[in-house]
């Protein structure tokens, strides 16, 4: 794995860092996300440890897609993490003593 890939997993990752970082910044601000909301009767809410937020249909689904993406994300940038770590190791100078 040449330098370049060393790149393309460093912007994976960072990608998927900063997909988590909106997701719950977006969940904080919006009161939770819809995974641990429900829906009832034609009412959607977001759910944040417990207390529940109504929202409409489209937050509801923005909410549920980014929770989704969030499944696919983390472990992903875990890979890449760990590809990136392991092959930028071969490419790292020795310390001369």
């Amino acid at each position: 794995m040449g330098p370049r890939r060393l790149g393309i997993l460093r912007a994976i990752f960072y990608a998927c860092v900063a997909n988590f970082v909106v997701f719950w910044v977006v969940a904080v601000l919006i009161g939770g996300d819809a995974l641990s909301g429900e829906a009832r009767n034609g009412h959607y809410f977001l759910s944040s440890h417990g207390h529940l937020t109504e929202v409409s249909h489209a937050v509801y689904i923005y909410s549920l897609c980014h929770v989704l993406s969030v499944f696919i994300t983390h472990p992903v940038g875990f890979v890449c993490a760990f590809l990136w770590n392991r092959e930028r190791k071969k490419y790292a100078k020795p310390i001369a003593y």
